[in-house]
């Protein structure tokens, strides 16, 4: 058996590893934001799930190319919805 891959193959999977999870994190974000929109509003949810979109347009084009990127969005995502958590909160 030859290890020759057809064009455009995955020769290993592990390479996205921090893709994958960036998106579970950005895929989280929207339970965060509606779960807790008692604590700040609609003006604020519907701003975060705004850029929440614009975060997770950019993870889908960064999946392959950037894996890393991918994770540093996610955890980019969760921190922006922390801190407007606490900031309205204090």
């Amino acid at each position: 058996m030859s290890d020759q891959l057809p064009p455009g193959r995955i020769k290993d999977i592990r390479v996205y590893r921090n893709s994958f999870i960036g998106m579970v994190l950005l895929a989280c974000v929207p339970f965060l934001i509606f779960g807790a929109l008692n604590a700040y509003g609609w003006g604020a949810a519907i701003a975060m799930f705004v850029g929440w979109v614009v975060l997770l347009a950019i993870g889908t084009r960064w999946f392959m190319p950037h894996p890393n990127r991918v994770l540093g969005l996610g955890i980019l995502a969760i921190g922006i919805w922390v801190a407007v958590s606490v900031a309205v909160n204090y």
